[in-house]
């Protein structure tokens, strides 16, 4: 009787231990668990970049009870947008709002828009990247990474401490390039010009220093990152359009549930809108304020020369950096526009 009682007991406890067990794991199974999306850019606080991004922020904390959240790390603490990819490859983080040079540290092919004197204005370039839209984030899906929103910095100028007004002027200065910007680069060896590579967040430094003197950016850009105070002039000539997104990892996005990947997706597509149209507003105003800083506008000479250069160099990327079939689908695309 003994043993069968102990027996008894022995397997009543073992039923007791495993109803308390599936009742206890029944709770964080029902209950979705909370998730965290860490995203890193350049962009400075207090930009209209960054005010965008926290609004999606508070948006999607707000539509989702709080059980998915952003964590931002703004103004390159996470590195340059080629740390800030490997660091999503491994994990460290789940996305980035980045340039056109971070989409191309995932794919260099995204960084076809940013070729040379291509696009004149806004109205071209958003015609040709709404018909590209699919063909791109099917290049950024093959790598693992979705698409969030588009996003733009804006039309690249040319920003030196001595007039630019011809190409042969430019070999009177030495220019930063973006050690991760191959279009760049690109052009300067065309140009034979001795360009000094280095990230983002060294240029201010080399500015000060005398290392550089001359570089390329948007006005905004130019004026959120405080380049602007050591130009002395500013070539009026939309050099190049620089886009950007923000891209999370396909593995982040398939931790959250179908309703909250829609919820992050509508969130960040209408805020994107939002901040295409203020980051437009913005470089506008950006060149008066430059301009009232005493930055002296330049008018290109040559342009017959500056656009032989910007031909050159797509001819030279084209079949090494970027397929033939995608130039010319951008090209068919812009004549369209036009």
């Amino acid at each position: 009787m003994d043993s069968r009682a102990g027996t008894i007991q022995r397997l009543g406890l073992t039923v007791l231990v495993a109803l308390v067990g599936l009742m206890v794991g029944v709770g964080p199974v029902s209950a979705e668990e909370k998730q965290t999306l860490k995203i890193a850019t350049l962009a400075p606080k207090g930009s209209s970049w960054m005010k965008s991004f926290e609004d999606a922020k508070r948006q999607i904390e707000k539509k989702t009870d709080g059980q998915v959240t952003l964590k931002l790390y703004p103004g390159g603490v996470m590195g340059d947008e080629s740390a800030m990819v490997r660091k999503m490859r491994t994990g460290q983080l789940d996305g980035g709002a980045v340039t056109s040079v971070g989409l191309g540290e995932i794919d260099k092919k995204m960084l076809v828009l940013q070729l040379p004197l291509t696009f004149r204005n806004h109205k071209e370039l958003d015609y040709v990247r709404d018909k590209m839209s699919g063909t791109f984030e099917k290049m950024l899906a093959d790598k693992g990474f979705k698409l969030l929103t588009w996003g733009d910095v804006g039309f690249n100028y040319l920003f030196t401490q001595t007039p630019v007004q011809t190409p042969k002027d430019l070999h009177k200065t030495t220019p930063w390039v973006w050690n991760t910007d191959p279009i760049t680069k690109g052009v300067m060896e065309v140009m034979n010009v001795n360009a000094v590579p280095l990230g983002v967040p060294d240029v201010l430094t080399s500015l000060q220093t005398g290392v550089i003197d001359a570089f390329l950016n948007s006005p905004y850009g130019a004026v959120a990152l405080q380049w602007y105070t050591k130009a002395d002039y500013v070539t009026n000539m939309r050099l190049a359009v620089v886009i950007g997104g923000v891209v999370v990892t396909a593995k982040a996005m398939n931790k959250l549930s179908e309703e909250h990947q829609k919820i992050v997706m509508d969130t960040f597509r209408a805020e994107g809108k939002d901040l295409l149209a203020q980051i437009r507003k913005d470089n506008q105003q950006a060149m008066k304020t430059i301009e009232k800083a005493g930055v002296k506008a330049v008018q290109p000479k040559d342009f017959d020369e500056w656009k032989k250069i910007a031909d050159k160099t797509r001819e030279e990327l084209t079949g090494k950096l970027f397929p033939k079939e995608l130039v010319d689908e951008m090209m068919k695309h812009l004549k369209a526009a036009r």
